[in-house]
């Protein structure tokens, strides 16, 4: 493995400073254990057992401080071909490449961003490798971050590799509308249970679209929630009070 660049401008990133002390080591431990393409395999249980072999840490605390950095914009996270990897997303303006492939694959059109709860930031954390190093790529002493703070999902669902799916108002909004006599959050909440106790059962990232289309679809024939009925005034977790109160005044104004 090839020593591996720190420069002192790294003091002065706002992007390091937003860290906490265990993400800011998680981050360094990361630059010299990644391949020469700044690449390395996404499993949290791997990257416990490379990065910290030594230290008793969780892999929840591997989770957490991973979706920090990719939240900030230091690290990009993508399934390609079925496996989670981890980029470096400022890599080749602070090392020097060596090698001539990479040991994982690049993220390109058919990759899958994870921890998309950062998509909302100011920076995609994934960048396709077709674009140019310098619309990709911006210095960690000059990112900014953005004034509105990312969406928070509304769920997780749990994957077969440990992480959390974020489970966006969005998906939610748009289930409600497919799958009108279905109480959704509720049956989120199932597959969340679900999940959490049948382990060897859990989807990819890749895959959990289609599971909770399929669950939802299943109760939807079956007569949907029982008690349950979609109201049109009903707003799925997340609407703001401003959404609310502006849906209000238009079902006040078209029944008055």
């Amino acid at each position: 493995m090839p020593n591996r660049i720190l420069k002192e401008s790294i003091c002065r990133s706002d992007s390091i400073d937003a860290l906490t002390w265990f993400e800011e080591v998680l981050f360094y431990r990361l630059i010299v254990n990644c391949d020469d393409f700044g690449r390395f395999d996404g499993r949290p249980a791997i990257i416990k057992g490379s990065l910290f072999p030594l230290k008793d840490v969780t892999v929840k605390d591997i989770e957490k401080s991973l979706s920090r950095l990719v939240e900030v914009g230091l690290v990009g996270a993508y399934e390609a071909q079925g496996r989670p990897v981890l980029q470096l997303l400022t890599w080749e303006k602070h090392q020097n490449v060596r090698a001539k492939k990479s040991k994982y694959p690049p993220c390109d059109e058919t990759c899958i961003q994870m921890y998309s709860s950062a998509s909302n930031s100011s920076r995609n954390p994934i960048q396709s490798e077709s674009k140019s190093k310098s619309e990709s790529y911006s210095d960690i002493s000059s990112e900014q971050t953005s004034s509105e703070p990312p969406e928070q999902p509304v769920i997780t669902l749990v994957l077969n590799t440990g992480e959390e799916y974020p489970i966006m108002r969005k998906d939610v909004l748009q289930w409600m509308e497919l799958y009108p006599a279905v109480d959704v959050m509720q049956e989120l909440r199932a597959m969340k249970g679900w999940l959490i106790h049948n382990p060897k059962k859990r989807k990819t990232a890749r895959g959990i679209g289609r599971f909770v289309n399929g669950w939802l679809a299943k109760e939807q024939d079956k007569g949907g929630t029982p008690g349950y009925v979609q109201t049109n005034n009903q707003r799925a977790p997340g609407a703001s009070k401003v959404e609310q109160f502006a849906h209000g005044a238009r079902e006040w104004a078209n029944n008055g």
